[in-house]
């Protein structure tokens, strides 16, 4: 607890005053996280992205659209007791339609991760892609995906995505509700259900979090990690940085983060 309020108060040092505007290109974040269990592990992840085009604002100041529709490229680090993980991915449209996927991870580490693909979109609404999984050691897979967004109105908007394997036995089914109420008043509904076969055995589970936008600067969200009770808080310092504080009650142990977020 006492790093997790160490990283607010340098958050809050780090954030300056801004001019608000509504779209951003380069979006980092930074989140720690403290897992009170059997055996305690605390994990540090980094990560960076950035569109080659301006993204539209929702109305709020972390949500920028369903569908991500414009070339970007990601970076992202991962740091716990047991692991380092790095990954470089990155989307490229050849069109405005057809685009192609990519992501490295654990070079140099006892086992390389490799994901190549290539996806269509469709009226700026559907989107399909198929991708390859290889690592050295783990076993390869294909993997499908499609996304789609209805947009009710200039901000309100529900977005579908299910994402499964090739023999459909792993898969998550996933989707999003945005509403603007009124003023600066909003409401996000986040939902997913997943699947998992790990050949002798399966399992599954469910996610669901709504979150409570007072106004431009504070949100508050409960919700259900697979049965378990998660909290959420948000406070927007500008358009440019913000703190997302959570909670999870799980059966293993209690288990609290804070994300730092930066966006130009």
């Amino acid at each position: 607890m006492k790093k997790l309020l160490t990283l607010a108060a340098l958050a809050v040092v780090t954030a300056t005053s801004a001019h608000a505007t509504e779209t951003k290109q380069w979006f980092n974040s930074a989140t720690y996280t403290d897992q009170d269990r059997t055996f305690d592990n605390d994990a540090l992840m980094l990560s960076s992205r950035y569109f080659f085009a301006p993204q539209q604002s929702s109305g709020v100041w972390d949500d920028y659209g369903y569908l991500d529709t414009d070339s970007n490229v990601g970076l992202s680090y991962y740091n716990d007791e047991y692991m380092n993980r790095f990954s470089f991915a990155g989307e490229g449209y050849f069109s405005k339609e057809v685009f192609v996927v990519g992501q490295v991870s654990d070079l140099g580490e006892i086992d390389d991760h490799y994901t190549y693909g290539v996806g269509y979109l469709y009226n700026d609404k559907l989107k399909l892609s198929i991708r390859r999984n290889e690592s050295d050691l783990g076993a390869d897979s294909t993997w499908l995906k499609a996304e789609y967004n209805h947009q009710l109105n200039d901000t309100d908007y529900l977005g579908v995505t299910i994402d499964t394997d090739d023999e459909m036995d792993t898969y998550t089914v996933s989707g999003r509700y945005f509403m603007h109420l009124d003023a600066e008043r909003y409401i996000s509904v986040d939902v997913s259900h997943h699947e998992i076969d790990l050949g002798s055995t399966d399992f599954s589970y469910n996610n669901a979090l709504v979150n409570f936008y007072f106004n431009r600067n504070i949100a508050v969200g409960v919700g259900s990690y697979d049965s378990d009770l998660a909290l959420q808080g948000k406070y927007f310092f500008n358009d440019s940085y913000y703190l997302t504080a959570e909670y999870v009650d799980r059966d293993a142990g209690e288990e609290t983060s804070l994300k730092f977020v930066a966006q130009f």
